[in-house]
């Protein structure tokens, strides 16, 4: 009989410490005054949820079926209301963009893409950064996962270039290496904000707007709001980019003879790549014109999906092994029904007043600003977009509405910066591993030009975004 393993048992132990002390340290601490004592229960295992997340002692599926039972074991929450999550159409729309994304990634649409872009305009070190930009931003509505729409379709793409130029890490990184590199990275953070379907913490940016803000953001909406700031930030990152680390290599020819060959080579698109095309097309139709036909989101994935397995384009099969999209519906399920809980028991109610008065003499659109700050700095201390979107999307954007920013403003804004906020560093988001692996930067390298760039994304976002949001009538 093979003998435990008592490393991964003492690894297990550890990590468990954590989010064992804080539920039961909260647990026994006097409810304060005013709050009921299911909300102050709520909120011990929600913290404890957010903190096993961020130690991991069990994947985060397996976390949030715990703090579930936990929660209806203890009658914290009803039965109904702790599995009410997984009724909720959001989490269903992203795992049909996550449906989606298999499309591309089995008929190898993204690629011919990316090759595409290449070919058309691999002319320079910057035409090749928009080309891959471009590619990033076509496939990004319907590729919630930034680590397979960047990591797995745009960045073999860019190891090829790469090579191809003779830029390796090293000596010859400052070719062009290193500014594709960087350039893509800082691509996705960029795309994922411009649409409701961009990134997998998006639609529960949506959803917890809806429950704890009362707000609903649709597809169309979040497109409309985010368009033209993420548009200004798409534009002007690589020149700052550009400028920051001057690749030495600024004419490309041999880029865009890749570009060609590698089409040739992939051929005609086949009748897989046409299926998905319409699909794609169809998905994007549905969803940009949501605020006209009435159609809910969800239902025009749901239809997408149908589409898909009707014409064979993507199989049961397909589907069952994608563990990525599954995984979504249980944490996504349950996180929406914890932070549900945290609303409807009265503690996001209770905090947003506790908090207002202290911040009543800052004004609020000065309070909107310096938590909108707050909360895109403070992701240096977390590991993924999603565990903080789950721990600080609420209290941050109740603060915010507390003290006067119009609620859908401020939905919104955060929306995005819960998207760029994963470019400041490697372990940030999905993608960041990929690319830093690669070694074309040590740490403190990587960490200031990131800094610099999610910086100027975050100016852009303000100054770009709030005159554009009351233009559109936001505030």
């Amino acid at each position: 009989m093979a003998k435990p393993d008592t490393g991964s048992l003492s690894r297990l132990a550890m990590r468990s410490v954590v989010p064992i002390l804080v539920l039961g340290g909260l647990w026994v601490l006097p409810v304060p005054q005013g709050l009921p004592p299911q909300a102050w229960h709520m909120l011990a295992i929600f913290a404890a949820a957010i903190c096993a997340i961020l130690t991991q002692p069990l994947p985060t599926g397996a976390v949030m079926i715990i703090a579930l039972s936990v929660a209806a074991l203890t009658r914290t929450l009803p039965l109904d209301k702790a599995l009410s999550g997984f009724s909720n159409g959001v989490v269903w729309l992203i795992f049909c963009a996550y449906v989606l994304a298999l499309g591309f990634v089995k008929s190898g649409l993204g690629r011919r893409i990316a090759y595409r872009m290449l070919a058309w305009f691999g002319g320079s070190s910057l035409g090749i950064a928009y080309a891959l930009g471009i590619t990033d931003l076509i496939i990004a509505p319907a590729t919630p996962s930034v680590t397979a729409r960047s990591g797995g379709i745009i960045f073999p793409v860019v190891r090829s270039i790469n090579e191809a130029l003779g830029s390796s890490p090293g000596p010859t990184g400052k070719r062009i290496g290193d500014f594709l590199t960087m350039v893509c990275f800082q691509f996705t953070p960029i795309t994922g904000a411009m649409f409701l379907t961009g990134m997998a913490a998006n639609p529960l940016v949506a959803a917890l707007a809806h429950r704890s803000l009362k707000v609903d953001i649709s597809w169309g909406h979040w497109f409309v709001a985010a368009a033209v700031p993420c548009a200004v930030c798409f534009l002007l990152m690589p020149q700052l980019v550009y400028r920051i680390l001057n690749p030495s290599l600024k004419r490309t020819p041999e880029a865009r003879e890749l570009g060609r060959e590698s089409l040739a080579r992939l051929g005609p698109m086949s009748g897989l790549e046409i299926r998905v095309v319409i699909g794609f097309v169809l998905a994007l139709l549905g969803w940009g014109t949501s605020l006209l036909t009435g159609l809910d989101a969800t239902l025009v994935g749901l239809v997408l999906v149908a589409y898909f397995f009707i014409t064979g384009s993507i199989s049961w099969s397909d589907v069952l092994a994608d563990r990525a999209a599954w995984d979504t519906v249980i944490w996504f399920g349950a996180i929406i029904s914890l932070a549900t809980g945290l609303s409807s028991l009265g503690f996001i109610k209770w905090m947003s007043m506790r908090f207002s008065a202290d911040l009543a003499g800052w004004g609020a659109m000065t309070t909107f600003v310096v938590l909108g700050l707050c909360y895109i700095y403070v992701h240096y201390a977390f590991a993924t977009a999603s565990g903080h979107v789950a721990a600080l999307y609420v209290p941050f954007a109740a603060l915010a509405v507390a003290a006067g920013a119009p609620p859908m403003m401020v939905a919104i804004c955060f929306g995005i910066f819960s998207n760029l906020m994963w470019g400041n560093t490697e372990y940030g988001g999905g993608p960041g591993p990929i690319y830093f692996a690669q070694g074309y930067f040590g740490r403190p390298r990587f960490y200031a030009v990131n800094l610099a760039v999610v910086t100027s994304n975050v100016l852009i976002t303000f100054a770009v975004g709030m005159a554009w949001w009351k233009v559109i009538g936001l505030w």
